[in-house]
């Protein structure tokens, strides 16, 4: 007798329909929630670095990232929040090295900032955005790390399943400003030796991630 197996992919399948069912649903009284946590996992893309002594790109590999939201109510339609995500990845050459992941690289995101919640009965849209730190961290032989001040912008939505607890689900797009004439990921005991030179440089990054949001 043959065995019926799932077909590959089917746990994604299932989400759009679980999503519109969700918003087809009657929406729950949302509580006024005075203290907001969101845990939530996501993939982030993007960044690279132009090294001015060669001319070469190095990308960083996309991946998983994860994190933890934490927001305060401050009018109906605002919240303040602090914001931070992780994504452990690695640092890819080009040219002789093209493809090949020259150390491993932790990027952190930590950002203070808001939200605005535009009114809705079962999906609530919103934007948001903040100012913080980029903390790039290598996992190299002496690397040292980098801090770096980012900005990030961001939209998505809330769905309220319960009155303390609603998905949430956003896009946001991460830009950090490196300084001029700034050698990063160099050897920290004081040799000449650095991984990448830039000069007057932006990171961007984008993040989309789903979480879940507790109404405290």
């Amino acid at each position: 007798m043959s065995s019926i197996e799932n077909p590959p992919g089917r746990p994604f399948r299932l989400v759009v329909p679980l999503l519109a069912l969700l918003v087809l649903l009657p929406a729950p009284a949302r509580a006024d929630w005075g203290v907001e946590l969101t845990p939530f996992a996501g993939f982030r893309f993007g960044g690279s670095f132009e090294d001015n002594t060669t001319g070469l790109d190095l990308d960083v590999d996309e991946g998983e990232s994860f994190g933890l939201i934490l927001g305060a109510r401050a009018t109906h339609e605002t919240n303040y929040e602090l914001f931070y995500s992780i994504q452990k990845t690695t640092l890819q050459g080009e040219g002789l090295f093209a493809g090949e992941p020259l150390f491993d690289l932790d990027i952190h995101y930590l950002h203070l900032g808001g939200t605005y919640l535009f009114p809705g009965e079962r999906v609530h849209p919103f934007i948001g955005g903040g100012l913080g730190l980029t903390y790039f961290s290598p996992d190299g032989p002496g690397l040292d790390s980098e801090i770096d001040f980012s900005l990030s912008l961001g939209a998505g939505v809330i769905i309220p399943i319960s009155k303390r607890v609603g998905l949430r689900f956003e896009g946001r797009g991460f830009l950090t400003i490196l300084p001029d004439n700034t050698d990063i990921f160099c050897v920290s005991s004081g040799g000449v030796a650095c991984a990448v030179r830039v000069q007057g440089d932006v990171f961007g990054q984008v993040l989309l991630l789903g979480g879940i949001t507790f109404g405290l």
